[in-house]
């Protein structure tokens, strides 16, 4: 680990609040001030953006054959994804790369290896930047490799679905899914700054303790609004990538920050 939170000198305070309520206001506030001090933590995401919304229309006019994102037919939804990235507009399954001529077979696949490359390359810029972070290469393969796992399988097979028949297994499928994302939700920051999969697993699994509902709150908006701003016609692709992705990408690291100082907090107290 090249950078251990709460040494980011520009980090916000620990302790960011008590009530679980506050604590998501508290951590968009620290995030927005972050963002303020420093605009350039957004470039990335806005470039990335760009490259989505162009692939959006680049499918559309492309014949090979393209859909929405089965999120669009739903009156509303929640589209929270572990890694920031935001939600394009045109996607396609597996099936349309099937008997494909070997030139265009090549030229679709890379169309869609350069826009998650490019969602990548800009977290990972976005959070090692807000953590104040050493950048090696070895970990951007890592952040790039499961963030390929995270983005493209669900986009070529389609994002799967649980039909429930009763109320008890519905709020418990919710409750295992919020309790997943949350534990997850750090993931991201800690192979971003240089830790192993096991250990950034293991931090981001333990790190929300005490903090498991601002976190529910902020994947909830998160969600809902990288969901919501997709929904506009032409920019949405980019729209939920410039707008939601790098807010979600330096909210990470100011809770790595946050959960370090309160680490060394307790040391001293000790």
């Amino acid at each position: 680990m090249t950078v251990e939170p709460g040494d980011d000198p520009t980090a916000e305070p620990s302790t960011l609040a008590t009530l679980p309520g506050a604590r998501t206001v508290a951590v968009l506030r620290a995030t927005s001030a972050r963002i303020r001090r420093d605009p350039v933590l957004v470039v990335p995401f806005v470039v990335a953006g760009l490259l989505v919304a162009l692939t959006d229309r680049l499918r559309q006019w492309d014949p090979i054959p393209a859909t929405t994102p089965d999120s669009f037919g739903q009156t509303i939804s929640v589209q929270y994804s572990v890694f920031p990235r935001g939600i394009p507009r045109t996607i396609r399954r597996i099936g349309a790369f099937i008997d494909l001529e070997l030139p265009f077979l090549v030229g679709a696949v890379a169309l869609e290896l350069v826009v998650v490359l490019a969602i990548g390359i800009a977290g990972w810029v976005t959070i090692t930047r807000a953590l104040n972070a050493e950048r090696r290469l070895d970990s951007l393969a890592r952040y790039l490799g499961l963030l390929s796992v995270t983005a493209l399988l669900p986009r070529l097979f389609g994002s799967p679905t649980l039909e429930i028949g009763s109320l008890p297994l519905g709020v418990l499928a919710i409750v295992v899914a919020a309790l997943v994302g949350i534990h997850l939700f750090l993931f991201p920051g800690y192979v971003a700054a240089g830790e192993s999969f096991a250990t950034a697993l293991q931090r981001s699994v333990r790190d929300p303790r005490g903090r498991r509902s601002a976190v529910f709150w902020l994947i909830v908006l998160f969600g809902f609004a990288a969901w919501g701003l997709a929904q506009v016609p032409v920019a949405g692709g980019f729209l939920s990538t410039a707008v939601v992705a790098p807010v979600q990408a330096v909210s990470i690291a100011v809770l790595i920050g946050d959960a370090g100082s309160a680490v060394t907090a307790s040391r001293h107290g000790d």
